[in-house]
C-alpha cells in the first residue's frame, strides 16, 4: 500500500528552512554601566596620582647615576694628572678659588665668574685639572727668621655639566646648556697625616731621628686625601645687579654626594707653560699636578 505525504504549503516549507527563531538576550543596565565607569574613574585617579613620584625617583636615579659615574671619571683624572683631557672644557662652565686671604683666582667660559669681570677663558683641559687639583692648604713662604711656614686655606668649586649625561647635552650652543644637568663640584686636598708628627719633637721625649717620626714624615709628603663634594641640581636665574644690570645666578639644591680617595706621590706646582706663551697672563696661575711615577723627600 502506497502511502502519499500531505502537501505543504509554501508559507510552512519557508518558515521550516529559516530554522528555529532567535530568543531575546539581556544587556547591561545603565546602573552596571554608570559602576564600571566609576570603578575605573576610582583606579586611573589612584594611577594618575602617583604618577609624579614615579617621575621624580625616576629623575633622582638618573641624577645619581651621572654623579657616581662622573664622580669615579674625575677622581682618577685628578689622581693621574691627566694633561690630555681637552674635552672637559664641553663640560666646565667656571672655575672658582677663593682663600681666607680673600684672593680670588677664576676662569670661565660661558660668562665671567666674579664681579671684576676678569674670568680668565678655559682653554684647555691642562688649566681645568691644574685648578681642580689646587691642594687645601698651600704653602706661601717661610718665615726668614723663624722658619715657620705660611699656609692659606683653599676652597675650590667648579660649575660643571654631566659628562655621562645625554649626548644632545655635550653641544656648546647655550640653548642645550640651558636645559642640561649641572652640579657643583667642590675639591679638597689635603696631605694625609697618619700620626701628628709634631709630637715627635725634642719636647716629646723620643729621638727625631726615629723611624716613626720617618715614616710620618715621608706619609705626609707623598700620600693625600682626595675629596670631591658634588652639589645638585644647579639652576640659573637672573637677578638685577648693584647698578641695576642683570646679573646671573647659581642656585645649589639640596642634594649632596661625598666622594674620598687617596693619591700617592708628588703634587706638582707649575704654570700654564708651555701651552701659553710666556708672556701670557694666565702664566701667573699657579697649576697643579700629581705625578705617581716620583715621591717627594720627608720634608724634615
Amino acid at each position: 500500500m502506497k502511502v502519499t505525504e500531505p502537501m505543504r504549503t509554501t508559507s510552512q516549507s519557508a518558515t521550516r528552512a529559516a530554522g528555529p527563531t532567535r530568543v531575546g538576550q539581556d544587556g547591561f543596565t545603565m546602573v552596571e554601566i554608570a559602576l564600571s565607569i566609576a570603578i575605573v574613574a576610582f583606579a586611573m585617579v589612584a594611577i594618575i596620582g602617583i604618577m609624579p613620584t614615579g617621575f621624580e625617583a625616576q629623575r633622582l636615579n638618573r641624577e645619581e647615576t651621572i654623579i657616581n659615574q662622573d664622580g669615579a671619571y674625575l677622581m682618577e683624572t685628578i689622581r693621574s694628572g691627566a694633561l690630555g683631557l681637552d674635552a672637559l672644557t664641553n663640560f666646565v662652565d667656571s672655575i672658582v678659588i677663593t682663600n681666607n686671604r680673600g684672593t680670588l683666582r677664576s676662569m670661565g667660559v660661558s660668562e665671567n665668574v666674579n664681579a671684576s669681570g676678569s674670568a680668565i677663558p678655559l682653554v684647555n683641559g691642562h688649566f681645568i685639572v691644574g685648578m681642580l687639583s689646587t691642594p687645601h692648604l698651600e704653602l706661601l713662604g717661610r718665615d726668614r727668621q723663624t722658619g715657620s711656614p705660611f699656609f692659606i686655606t683653599n676652597e675650590v668649586a667648579a660649575m660643571m655639566r654631566s659628562i655621562s649625561g645625554n649626548a644632545g647635552e655635550r653641544f656648546l650652543d647655550p640653548q642645550y646648556r640651558e636645559n642640561a644637568f649641572s652640579y657643583l663640584l667642590s675639591t679638597r686636598i689635603v696631605s694625609h697625616q697618619s700620626s701628628p708628627t709634631n709630637s715627635f719633637g725634642s719636647n716629646s721625649g723620643l729621638a727625631i731621628s726615629t723611624n716613626r717620626f720617618a715614616t710620618a714624615a715621608n706619609i705626609s709628603s707623598n700620600l693625600y686625601d682626595l675629596q670631591l663634594t658634588f652639589r645638585w641640581p644647579v639652576t640659573k636665574v637672573q637677578v638685577q645687579g648693584a647698578r641695576n644690570e642683570p646679573e646671573i645666578q647659581y642656585r645649589v639644591g639640596k642634594n649632596e654626594k661625598i666622594f674620598r680617595t687617596l693619591i700617592s706621590g708628588r703634587l706638582l706646582k707649575t704654570n700654564g707653560y708651555p701651552f701659553l706663551p710666556l708672556s701670557d697672563r694666565r702664566n701667573s696661575l699657579p697649576l697643579y699636578y700629581f705625578d705617581n711615577q716620583s715621591y717627594a723627600p720627608p720634608a724634615l
